[in-house]
Order: structure tokens, then C-alpha cells, then sequence
């Protein structure tokens, strides 16, 4: 094993620990000897992301700098600091996947049409960049300093260890919490939970059956942002929130399931708002997406519920939705879910009120119209992603649904 490989490690372990940042350290031969992190690129994005070598090019080892600050075509960054002894390149020391910008969907529709990837994948890309971490640049060039320093100091580190003494010191404390207070504190948050909660079997069922109006309705009448209950947890209100959205995530989420929301919507939904709740850094930002949850759950149900339809119609359905951007036909979907095309289409027409061919070109104009707000991504290149091959029928099909050409659309968009 080459030198310096203790050191190394503790480096990296060092540096994983310090920046809750993924840290690996790869060798010259490419190979990965160390690896410290919690972040995993979903199975179904793997075969679209290329290997981390090759996506960085670590193969080009041999320019003066010590520090690279790789944006890779993805949109995520990396920090690789390089690893030397004698003038001998030892191998690379890397820090991410981060982002230095919130994701949000112009990001994820531009990831997609520029690596060319498919607009099935949509979720996927969205949930994986909301777990990513978020740093400053500013912070991200500190982080690639430090870790520079110490990689230009690895042969110190191996000949010295760092002696560590625990000191504990006593004090009393000069405001004690009183048994009064927490007693009044204990009474408010029950006052505050049964208040939260004294809609909630209304609330739930307006989001099962995806009523906006309802919900909006209810939310008039009593919020679920009450800042009493912070009172809970005195020196940390923000978690107590926090704990509360989970609480709350997890009961839109069944209430979802039990309006026939898809798993999978499902599965994409609650775990993107499991991610952005932990996220949130001030009662501000939590409160926003408290009242935003709720609201997206319901109209998720009214929009892709599949509750109301017979098993085949929901395959069809399911089917359609999965694969949006390929070629698509009555022949296609039968022979995918196995049925008669006769019979699929037949019961199709009689619970949605469309041919298969109308329902199709419904979901890709929808998908259409809400690329379309990322006007960085043209019209043409947008029809191909939903499916379209030609941009003259995608056109036609677009005006027949939204009675105004994509163009006019587009320029109608604030």
C-alpha cells in the first residue's frame, strides 16, 4: 500500500466530519480507496450519470494547480484537492456532490434537456437534488483551502499525532427552569395540539377526496402554524416544527394513499417534503411549506388520482404517465400490461371520456406547459421531450387543447 495511507483517511474522515460533506479519496489508478458520506444516486439514475472519474476527469493529474472546483454538466459541484509526495501524485481527495443554488424546476427541466435524458425522469432528479447539501461558494472555496492546506502537509500528519485532554468544568446555573414553568409550557402545547388538530378528520378527507376549495377553507378558519406551540421546546423552536411537519407529512400522505394517489406520487411527494423540512433554517421558511404541503397533496389527488378507475384503465394509465416520452400507441400499451386492445380501449373511452390517442396527447401538452416556463429550453426541444417527433403536429395538437399556438402561449407567460 503506498504511503501516507493513515493519513489520508483521517483526512478524510476528518473533512466528512467537518463539512457533513461526501469525502472519497481516489487513487491514481482510479480506484476508490476511501469513502465517507450518506449520499446515494437513486437505481434508476444510475445509468445516466457517468462514474465520478470520468465525470471530473481525474485522468488529467498532471497541471500545477493543487485545488479544483468541478461544475459538472449535471449542476452539481465537487471539490478535488490533489494528493503528492515527493512531486509523486498520490491521488485525489473529493468533496460533494453540493449545490450552491436552491433546485427548483428550471434547474430540473435544464438538467434534463441538456443531457438529453428522459422527462420520465423528472421525479427522480427532483427528489435526489433536494437531498443534496447547499453551501455558499464562499464556504465551498473555505472548505478547498483548508482541506488543501492540510493535504500540502500530509507527511506531517503522518509523523505527529494530536494529543486530545477532556477538561469538564461545573457551574451553576443562574436561572434555573422553574416546575411552574414548565407545568404552564406543558398545559399551552396541549391547548395548542387540540386545536391543531380539532379539524383534522375534515382536513384529511378534503385531501383523500382532493377538495381545494374545502381545504382552503378550513385553512381560513384555523392554521396549522401556531407558534405557541414552539413554547414546547424553548431553546429550539425549530425543531419543534419541524417535528410537527413530519407529523403532518405523514398524514397527507396517507390521506393521499386512501384517495387512490399513485405509490410511487406518493413515495416522490412525501420523501421531497421530508427532505425540504429538514432543510429549513428558520420558522419563516417552515411555516411557508407547512401551508404549501397540504395544498400540494390535494391537488396531486384531484390531478393523478387513480381511484375511481377499473384495474386495466389504471395500468393504462400508470403506463402512460411512466413512459410520456417515448412512442406510445393503443398497440403499444396493450402488448406492455397485456391485454386485448380492443378491450383496454373500449373500457378506457368508457370511464375517462377518452380515446387513448386524446389522453395521450392530453398528458404531454400538460407536461409541455410546464416545461414551458423555463424559457431557456425552445419550443422544439421541448415537443421531443414529451414525446412529440414533429414539431408541426405537436403544434397543431397544442392549439387544439389550449385554443393559441405554443409561440403565443409562451409570450402570454409572465
Amino acid at each position: 500500500m503506498f504511503a501516507f495511507k493513515t493519513s489520508i483517511e483521517k483526512l478524510c474522515k476528518f473533512t466528512f466530519n467537518l463539512t457533513n460533506l461526501d469525502t472519497i479519496f481516489i487513487d491514481s489508478s482510479l480506484n476508490v480507496l476511501f469513502e465517507y458520506g450518506h449520499t446515494q444516486i437513486p437505481e434508476i439514475l444510475k445509468p445516466y450519470f457517468r462514474k465520478l472519474d470520468e465525470l471530473l476527469n481525474l485522468q488529467d493529474f498532471n497541471s500545477d494547480e493543487d485545488v479544483f472546483m468541478h461544475l459538472t454538466p449535471y449542476m452539481t459541484n465537487f471539490v478535488s484537492v490533489k494528493v503528492c509526495q515527493n512531486n509523486k501524485y498520490l491521488g485525489s481527495i473529493i468533496v460533494g456532490p453540493y449545490l450552491t443554488e436552491e433546485p427548483n424546476k428550471l434547474m430540473i427541466e435544464s438538467i434534463i434537456s441538456e443531457n438529453k435524458l428522459s422527462i420520465s425522469l423528472k421525479d427522480a432528479i427532483e427528489q435526489y437534488y433536494l437531498s443534496l447539501p447547499l453551501i455558499s461558494t464562499y464556504k465551498a472555496k473555505i472548505i478547498a483551502e483548508s482541506l488543501s492546506y492540510n493535504a500540502l502537509n500530509i507527511e506531517f500528519m503522518e509523523m505527529h499525532n494530536v494529543s486530545i485532554r477532556n477538561i469538564k468544568h461545573s457551574f451553576q446555573t443562574e436561572s434555573p427552569i422553574l416546575r411552574d414553568f414548565i407545568k404552564q409550557n406543558t398545559e399551552k402545547s396541549t391547548d395548542t395540539i387540540k386545536k391543531i388538530y380539532k379539524n383534522e378528520n375534515d382536513f384529511l378527507h378534503a385531501v383523500e377526496i382532493g377538495d381545494i376549495e374545502k381545504l382552503e377553507e378550513i385553512f381560513q378558519e384555523s392554521s396549522l402554524i401556531n407558534h405557541d406551540l414552539q413554547a414546547r421546546v424553548p431553546n429550539d423552536p425549530l425543531r419543534a416544527g419541524k417535528n410537527l411537519a413530519f407529523v403532518l407529512n405523514t398524514l397527507l400522505r396517507k390521506a393521499a394513499e386512501k384517495g387512490g394517489l399513485h405509490p410511487v406520487d406518493i413515495h416522490n411527494m412525501s420523501g421531497k417534503y421530508a427532505v425540504q423540512i429538514e432543510q429549513t433554517t428558520t420558522i419563516k421558511q417552515l411555516s411557508k411549506l407547512l401551508n404549501k404541503m397540504p395544498l400540494d397533496y390535494c391537488k396531486a389527488v384531484k390531478k393523478l388520482s387513480l381511484r375511481n378507475y377499473n384495474y386495466l384503465t389504471k395500468k393504462a394509465i400508470e403506463y402512460i404517465r411512466k413512459n410520456i416520452d417515448i412512442e406510445l400507441s393503443l398497440e403499444t400499451i396493450s402488448k406492455a400490461i397485456n391485454v386485448n386492445p380492443y378491450v383496454l380501449s373500449r373500457q378506457f373511452k368508457k370511464e375517462t371520456e377518452y380515446n387513448i390517442t386524446e389522453y395521450i396527447n392530453i398528458q404531454r401538452i400538460n407536461e409541455a406547459v410546464y416545461i414551458m416556463e423555463n424559457k431557456d429550453i425552445s419550443i422544439t426541444d421541448i415537443a421531443y421531450m414529451v414525446g412529440f417527433n414533429d414539431i408541426n403536429y405537436f403544434s397543431k395538437v397544442f392549439k387544439k387543447f389550449k385554443k393559441m399556438t405554443p409561440s403565443e402561449y409562451r409570450k402570454n407567460l409572465k
